[in-house]
């Protein structure tokens, strides 16, 4: 049954689940609730994680504070909230049983900076397994450099990732690891083949994500074990940068591109980047090759419903323009071209569709959110960018073209 446990550094209440082990104890899990609140399927893998030994530590913060769980919630917890609860369960645990810390999605952030900020004084060990870990300060404007948390490039600790395959995050694993290497972490990197981001608590989950849900705990065993070694070692953090003291700022874009309305902003990112795609045809693309055309670039993957959602817009677009120098051109995001075959049979397009199987145009366009869209001019001049699913054939977006047009 849940129960509120004092807050141990304001004295408030918080509620706590507690998950005792139903067999000869292993451990202790700290699961960090993430933007998404404490989830049901959490506390389904707890209780079949204690039949493996481990009492597991849910706190819900959003529930104390009766605040609903949110992405602008989660802003809004302290800082010294995270900082005092690892504490207090690294303290309390048993003599000679280890504590892993469980922080999925935006709880990965919370987690870095109150770990980093507790390492500073106190010597640590811990283990750390974050799910689809989301470790930026915020989600940039397409075209711009996504910037770490410091705490990023300050921790030092041993870490499993958990990172769904079908996921913008995937493509910046090997920078991510990089950057949390630099103050000593060892890391280890798991790619969950053909998921998406929150698969395990989807309410649009797939039968094959469904299936992998009832495995994850077996994962997050396997990463205990292999962390568990690296853990013998007391360890303290590298100093963190001044901007790590600022309160968290909330990613103010998803995977998918579902938190605010989209609509055509200017871009004021780099321009120049071009790549070198096939089509379904085998016919090779360049995107210099349309210099003197208008032209909407979009990027989208078919497990991605804003991106569904707006293509066939898009292809009501392109009949308005048909006697006009316009071109769309869709690159598909790292999947098999049968990934999204009957999607097309049922959704018949008139432009192009391109194909990215190893992710270099993902990469070179820094690509972090789902559907991500840019209007390019006769030049080949990036001028309007949006993250997100559009209704492409309403006014505002057909006034662009016809502005980029008339030019």
């Amino acid at each position: 049954m849940p129960a509120p446990l004092a807050d141990w550094s304001t004295n408030q209440q918080i509620d706590i689940h507690y998950v005792a082990a139903r067999a000869p104890r292993q451990g202790q899990l700290l699961w960090l609730p993430s933007e998404y609140g404490r989830l049901d399927s959490e506390l389904e893998l707890a209780q079949t994680l204690a039949e493996q030994g481990f009492d597991s530590i849910m706190p819900d913060f959003f529930n104390s504070l009766m605040q609903v769980a949110s992405r602008d919630n989660f802003n809004l917890i302290a800082p010294e909230r995270w900082l005092s609860l690892i504490q207090t369960s690294h303290q309390v645990a048993p003599e000679g049983l280890a504590t892993w810390i469980i922080a999925p999605n935006r709880a990965a952030a919370a987690a870095l900076e109150a770990l980093a900020h507790y390492q500073q004084t106190a010597q640590s060990q811990l283990g750390l397994i974050l799910i689809n870990p989301d470790l930026f300060i915020t989600t940039p404007e397409p075209g711009q450099v996504a910037e770490y948390l410091p705490a990023v490039s300050a921790t030092h600790l041993p870490i499993y990732i958990l990172q769904a395959e079908l996921s913008p995050w995937r493509w910046q694993l090997i920078e991510l690891v990089q950057k949390l290497e630099q103050s000593g972490s060892e890391s280890y990197i798991h790619l969950l083949a053909g998921l998406r981001d929150r698969f395990y608590f989807r309410p649009d989950a797939t039968a094959f994500e469904q299936h992998a849900t009832q495995h994850l705990s077996q994962q997050i065993l396997r990463a205990s074990q292999l962390l568990l070694p690296l853990m013998q070692t007391a360890r303290q953090s590298a100093p963190l940068a001044a901007t790590s003291e600022q309160k968290l700022t909330v990613s103010t874009a998803t995977a998918t591109a579902e938190a605010t309305p989209a609509r055509l902003q200017l871009y004021r990112g780099e321009q120049g980047r071009d790549f070198n795609l096939i089509d379904l045809n085998g016919q090779t693309h360049q995107l210099s090759d349309y210099k003197g055309q208008v032209v909407l670039l979009n990027f989208w993957a078919s497990w991605c419903p804003p991106c569904l959602y707006e293509m066939p817009s898009m292809a009501r677009l392109k009949n308005q323009f048909s006697d006009a120098d316009f071109e769309i051109l869709a690159v598909n995001l790292a999947e098999r071209s049968e990934d999204f075959a009957q999607f097309l049979a049922d959704n018949p397009v008139n432009f192009p569709i391109l194909l990215d199987p190893a992710g270099s145009a993902i990469q070179t366009w820094r690509i972090l959110a789902y559907p991500t869209t840019y209007l390019i001019d006769r030049q080949g001049q990036l001028r309007y960018a949006l993250i997100g699913g559009i209704e492409w054939d309403e006014p505002e977006p057909v006034a662009a073209v016809k502005r980029l047009l008339k030019e």
